[in-house]
C-alpha cells in the first residue's frame, strides 16, 4: 500500500499528469453542477467520472486531491450553505478508494469488473451510507436512522449504472492512453 501511494505521489512530477488533471478538474465541476436532486438530497450525479478517471491513470494521491479541490472549488463557485469539511473528506476518500482499486490494474475484463465493483461497493457503504448519511444528518438536523432508508434505496439504485459508466469509460481510456503511448505502464492485455 505504501509503494501504491509512493508510486502515485510521483506521477505529481510529470507534466501530462498535471495537465490531464486540470482537464479532469474541469471536467468534474463541470459535471457537478449537473445533478438530480429530489428534495435538496443529490441523487444522480456523475461527478465521480472524473475522479475514477484519475484513480485508474494516477493513484490514490492524485485521485484523492483532485476530489478534495473538485469539492472545495465546487463550493467556491457555486455556494450552498455554509463549507463543511466533511463532504470534502468524503470527496477524498472516494479518492483514495478508486486509486487503491484501478491503479494500474487492467489486467482483463473480468478483472476491472471485479474491482469497479467492489471499488463502488465500499465507496457506497463506507463513504455515501456511513459517513454521507451521517453529515447530512448533521447539515440537516434529522436523524441518521431516518435518512438511512432513503439512501440505501439511492445506493441500490445509483451503484450499478455507476459501475457501467465507468467499465465503459476505463476500457476507452485505457486504449487512447495506449494508443498515444501516453504511459508504458498500463497493461492493455483485454
Amino acid at each position: 500500500m505504501f509503494n501504491l501511494f509512493k508510486n502515485s505521489f510521483l506521477e505529481l512530477k510529470k507534466t501530462k499528469t498535471i495537465v490531464i488533471c486540470g482537464l479532469l478538474l474541469a471536467i468534474s465541476l463541470m459535471l457537478n453542477t449537473q445533478a438530480l436532486k429530489i428534495d435538496g438530497i443529490t441523487i444522480i450525479t456523475f461527478s465521480f467520472i472524473a475522479n475514477s478517471i484519475a484513480g485508474f491513470l494516477f493513484g490514490p494521491a492524485v485521485s484523492s486531491i483532485l476530489g478534495g479541490l473538485t469539492d472545495v472549488l465546487t463550493h467556491l463557485i457555486n455556494p450552498k450553505g455554509a463549507y463543511f469539511f466533511g463532504f470534502t473528506f468524503n470527496a477524498i476518500l472516494g479518492g483514495i478508494f478508486y486509486g487503491s482499486f484501478l491503479y494500474r490494474k487492467m489486467h482483463g475484463n473480468k478483472n476491472l469488473i471485479l474491482r469497479i465493483i467492489a471499488c463502488k461497493i465500499l465507496i457506497s457503504v463506507i463513504v455515501n451510507l456511513t459517513f454521507g448519511t451521517y453529515w447530512y444528518s448533521m447539515f440537516s438536523g434529522k436523524g441518521f436512522l431516518v435518512l438511512l432508508p432513503a439512501r440505501i434505496y439511492k445506493e441500490l439504485i445509483v451503484t450499478p449504472i455507476h459501475c457501467i459508466v465507468m467499465y465503459v469509460l476505463l476500457k476507452a481510456i485505457n486504449k487512447i492512453y495506449y494508443q498515444l503511448n501516453l504511459d508504458d505502464n498500463i497493461n492493455t492485455k483485454n
